[in-house]
């Protein structure tokens, strides 16, 4: 699995997941129905680029995916998010 960031039409860059296949990872498994993190916080919403989350770096541990992420250009965040949350939002890509 993968987190990214990707922008909408109106530039507001959220955080998504992805699974891809061990063997081929060109070939997309999976991928998350809507953003795991969007920008809700002030510190998200205001700073040198408005409405901006983009992933910095994850690590798993103990069922939690701990993600680093900058917040509007101006800082560096952190989220925990279970695994078996994010799986839940996992939708098949065909």
């Amino acid at each position: 699995m993968e987190i990214y960031h990707g922008a909408s039409r109106e530039n507001r860059y959220c955080l998504g997941a992805v699974l891809l296949d061990t063997d081929n990872p060109e070939k997309v498994l999976a991928r998350s129905q809507g953003p795991i993190i969007a920008p809700e916080m002030y510190y998200e919403l205001k700073g040198f680029f408005d409405n901006v989350v983009f992933t910095c770096g994850a690590l798993y541990e103990d069922g939690k995916v701990k993600i680093y992420y900058g917040a509007a250009d101006f800082c560096i965040a952190y989220s925990e998010i279970s695994l078996a949350d994010i799986l839940k939002q996992l939708k098949l890509y065909n």
